[in-house]
């Protein structure tokens, strides 16, 4: 009486991948700019979300601009972190109280 082993049939069906993507359908490919496609990828609803998710991702420094870096010393220009460094942390509030370590 022959016990276990494999056989035909048994066991959990395997698991199907999503289907391939084959891209968006553009127009007209003859002036295409790397926006476009881009715009054209993220927006195609028969994209899986990742591949939308990184067309986003690559499409963003050719619309959203970056913020200049903070100028040198002196600039006039604070942060809100400088804030909190200079006024608002816990031990600045208590030196300025003239407390140690922010006890009483």
């Amino acid at each position: 009486m022959a016990r276990g082993g494999a056989r035909d049939g048994a066991g959990r069906p395997k698991k199907e991948g999503p289907p391939e993507y084959a891209g968006p359908q553009i127009q007209d490919t003859s002036r295409l700019t790397p926006l476009e496609f881009f715009k054209a990828v993220f927006r195609d609803s028969e994209a899986p979300f990742d591949v939308r998710y990184k067309a986003a991702q690559e499409a963003a420094p050719f619309v959203h601009a970056r913020l200049a870096p903070k100028e040198a010393e002196g600039d006039d220009q604070g942060s809100m972190a400088d804030d909190w460094d200079t006024m608002l942390s816990p031990k600045a509030q208590a030196k300025a109280q003239g407390r140690k370590n922010g006890m009483h």
